[in-house]
């Protein structure tokens, strides 16, 4: 059920039948640090279970990577002491007096205030009965906050950036682990998902350099330091091919150009994001102006 990384990280499997992500266990000597508190209750108890059948530390502390329902849902189930970057209560706060019956998140989802995507999955995993409980974190912090553990220490960072202003990556330097929740996603609430390609980058160059083995993204398989530094540079690389550019057909064609084939799947749906953000970008700067 939980993948043993290192001697003392283990990480639970990210599913897509209902957005469930990656959940994370830092075992110290004396205390255990969990990361993110899962989409739902249900969710949060199958990796309590998944951590009883270890022999750890008990669990102390919930480091949540930032505010969104699939982070946060399952966090109250927990019952630990939970820490969150600043930016990231306001939005705890918020939801915990919302309802979420049908019309609540159709109205939401109209008002632009929740995504369809978001609301679809929490339909999936909460079925028609849905008693959701929000709660704030316990501690806060501004930049860093780093968490003793016995043996091990915990590194909290603010990273920041498109998907959500108070992403939180999360580091235990000992083990070489970096779990960096939704924290180089794209932007999926304004429109089309996207990149920026300044953004992306500013968030690359915050934890480029932290001496890892692994690397845990909530809802991709994990990657080893190869497979990371191959997936960034292959983004920064398709940003770059993108330009400016604000027209899907452009950008494929400058892809033919450099690379003497269509792209795969994947890759028409990367490079159309930076696209997308292009958009975006010039639609707000016009906004500025006007």
């Amino acid at each position: 059920m939980l993948r043993q990384l290192t001697p003392h990280v283990f990480v639970m499997k990210h599913n897509h039948d209902t957005d469930r992500p990656a959940l994370g266990l830092i075992a110290g000597k004396t205390a255990s640090l969990v990361v993110d508190g899962g989409n739902s209750p249900a969710h949060a108890r199958t990796f309590l279970q998944g951590i009883s059948a270890l022999g750890v530390a008990a669990p102390r502390y919930l480091a949540l990577t930032h505010w969104h329902w699939d982070h946060v849902f399952g966090a109250p189930e927990m019952g630990l002491t939970t820490l969150a970057n600043r930016r990231t209560q306001p939005h705890l706060l918020q939801m915990a007096g919302y309802t979420w019956d049908d019309d609540a998140l159709a109205r939401r989802v109209a008002q632009g205030e929740e995504i369809a995507f978001c609301a679809e999955n929490i339909k999936r995993e909460f079925g028609a009965q849905r008693a959701i409980a929000v709660q704030g974190a316990d501690i806060l912090f501004d930049q860093t906050l780093t968490v003793e553990l016995g043996g091990l220490t915990c590194q909290l960072i603010h990273l920041g950036g498109e998907h959500s202003e108070d992403s939180t990556v999360v580091y235990c330097p000992q083990e070489g682990v970096l779990f960096l929740g939704d924290g180089l996603c794209q932007e999926m609430f304004h429109g089309e998902w996207s990149y920026d390609l300044a953004d992306y980058r500013a968030r690359i160059d915050k934890i480029k350099d932290l001496p890892c083995r692994f690397y845990v993204n909530s809802h991709w398989d994990v990657q080893d330091a190869d497979e990371f530094t191959a997936y960034y540079r292959r983004l920064i690389a398709l940003g770059e091919l993108a330009g400016e550019s604000t027209d899907p057909a452009d950008a494929l064609g400058r892809y033919r150009r450099a690379h003497g084939c269509d792209p795969d799947e994947e890759t028409e749906g990367d490079l159309l994001s930076f696209v997308h953000g292009n958009r975006k970008r010039q639609a707000a700067k016009k906004g500025s102006q006007q």
